[in-house]
């Protein structure tokens, strides 16, 4: 007989590993396949790796098998009792306790199924998936072309020119602008972050004839401690040239 791929326990062992196979009398080979389900069924999912990878490395360091045939007879071990189950009678005494095992079995296939790296499955279950992918792609693809074609309808030829040296100028402006207050006492504008009035200046704005960073423009949108900036780049009172006022509605 072929020997087991799994790492037995030893008879009479008081201290053996949690995922050894067999019982205090030690394990029959003939029904490895029996005990390695066993564990499958009492484990938590998030085991799985550990088990898996316990039982390779004992295979592995004793020369019994490949990697890839290692992870072929596990699979098929565990798609046979699948079948096994599947075809239980739903009405009998054991229907609940074939449900559980079933939907066990399952995540560990499904564990299996995220690592074979050698499509070593049967060929109609990779074609499949790999169809099922290509389909998923194709769809994400169509998705991204919409997005990107929405996207590009705000793209710019050329960006809106600032004269040369007065940057700070414009962009005291924009802080102006964002708080500005309307009749009604609600603000013009309204953000919660100051971000985006950073991306708008570097998207559709250039300095000097030349791009302006998002870190440039990011920089003077900073946290302020009444008038003071924190941090970041604060405007300097020569380059405050404008005051953005409200008009008064009497004397219109």
């Amino acid at each position: 007989m072929k020997p087991s791929y799994f790492k037995p326990r030893k008879s009479f062992s008081f201290s053996a590993h949690q995922f050894d196979l067999g019982t205090f009398m030690g394990l029959w080979h003939s029904h490895d396949d029996n005990h390695f389900l066993l564990k499958i069924y009492r484990m938590e999912e998030k085991e799985f790796p550990n088990f898996y990878s316990y039982h390779l490395e004992y295979a592995k360091f004793n020369n019994l098998t490949s990697e890839e045939d290692f992870f072929r007879h596990v699979w098929q071990t565990v798609q046979t009792r699948i079948r096994h189950i599947e075809i239980q009678d739903p009405f009998s005494r054991n229907h609940a306790m074939h449900r559980q095992q079933l939907e066990k079995l399952q995540q560990f296939q499904k564990y299996l199924n995220s690592i074979d790296e050698w499509n070593a499955r049967p060929s109609h279950i990779v074609i499949a998936e790999k169809d099922e992918l290509i389909q998923n792609q194709k769809i994400e693809i169509e998705k991204l072309n919409t997005k990107l074609a929405e996207l590009n309808e705000y793209e710019v030829s050329l960006k809106v020119l600032i004269d040369d040296g007065h940057l700070p100028t414009f962009i005291d402006v924009i802080q102006q602008l964002r708080e500005l207050q309307l009749p009604s006492g609600r603000k013009l504008l309204k953000s919660d972050h100051k971000i985006p009035y950073a991306k708008m200046i570097a998207k559709y704005f250039s300095h000097g004839g030349k791009d302006i960073p998002i870190e440039t423009a990011r920089n003077y949108f900073v946290d302020k401690k009444g008038d003071v900036t924190i941090k970041g780049t604060s405007i300097q009172p020569e380059h405050r040239l404008f005051k953005v006022i409200p008009i008064d509605p009497a004397k219109k």
